[in-house]
């Protein structure tokens, strides 16, 4: 496969502009509950947290998945068995270190006097349980970006890693005040 810029940014450019308005839309949520952050200030830390680490567990199952097919390791199917070990390493991974982080969020926030209106076995619920739904939903996506984008003869390589920023993105925070509301705890 030849690459060229002109090619990059004629594929790329559609999708990146389709992710620039739902990241407003993502933006406008969280604008939403800002009363709710206010009020769960260890939340604030966490956020972008929450995103990345789904973002980027999301991003290296993607690029697996993609030099997966270019190489022929993976066979261009969803019923591969080396795809599916790879989803399955990605979460567990994600899981582990979901479950790790909110204890370092949690003693970060305790030791450096933020005000904390949740208790610990609360914030690890919220934040390991939003993190597994985002895992799922981020590698999920990333393996169908991968595989439809391959199919399409698009480089899988420049397809996924928008479109997984951008689902982890709105996810997070769809997921984290979900989860906030589940475990009933909030303003």
């Amino acid at each position: 496969m030849i690459y060229s810029w002109k090619k990059i940014v004629k594929t790329g450019l559609p999708l990146l502009t389709l992710a620039v308005f739902v990241e407003i839309f993502a933006g406008s949520i969280l604008q939403g509950k800002i009363d709710t952050l206010v009020g769960l200030t260890i939340f604030l830390i966490s956020i972008p947290v929450i995103n990345s680490v789904g973002g980027n567990i999301g991003s290296v199952l993607g690029s697996r998945i993609a030099s997966g097919l270019h190489v022929g390791y993976i066979d261009a199917s969803l019923k591969d068995k080396k795809m599916h070990e790879n989803l399955i390493t990605s979460i567990f991974i994600g899981i582990s270190t979901y479950i790790l982080l909110s204890i370092v969020i949690y003693y970060i926030g305790t030791f450096g006097n933020i005000e904390m209106s949740i208790g610990f076995i609360e914030f690890v619920g919220i934040f390991v349980s939003t993190g597994f739904f985002l895992i799922c939903i981020v590698a999920f996506s990333s393996i169908i970006a991968a595989f439809i984008s391959f199919k399409k003869g698009l480089d899988p390589d420049d397809m996924v890693a928008p479109v997984v920023t951008t689902v982890g993105d709105v996810f997070g925070i769809v997921i984290l005040f979900f989860m906030i509301s589940v475990f009933g705890v909030g303003i």
